[in-house]
């Protein structure tokens, strides 16, 4: 059967820490784009993943950086992939998560690395 294959996606819940600000992800809705969309005030600077300051560490939780044409991995340190940061730009949660993010402060435009 091949039911499976076309489940509807849902929308998952995000929740900030340590703030506790929580706000709902439509599905294929990035992080940061959900955010904003919630009126928080996540960092960031570029919006399209050239810049690194939207960058969040995923403490609970799944999702992904979709492959295309920009590779967001290239602004994170290889520790930091292995610690779960993100660029919140370019991910898309596919389950509940809980983030670490300074939300209201300018993020670090670090740019490639």
């Amino acid at each position: 059967m091949v039911f499976g294959l076309f489940k509807k996606k849902e929308p998952v819940k995000c929740t900030i820490k340590p703030t506790g600000e929580e706000f709902t992800v439509p599905p294929d809705t990035s992080l940061m784009k959900a955010a904003f969309a919630a009126g928080i005030k996540w960092p960031h600077s570029c919006k399209v993943g050239s810049c690194g300051s939207c960058r969040a560490t995923i403490v609970e939780g799944e999702g992904e950086h979709p492959s295309g044409i920009c590779d967001p991995t290239t602004l994170l340190h290889p520790e930091e992939i292995q610690k779960k940061m993100v660029i919140a730009c370019q991910w898309y949660p596919s389950s509940d998560v809980v983030v670490e993010v300074e939300v209201g402060k300018e993020g670090d435009k670090r740019g490639p690395i």
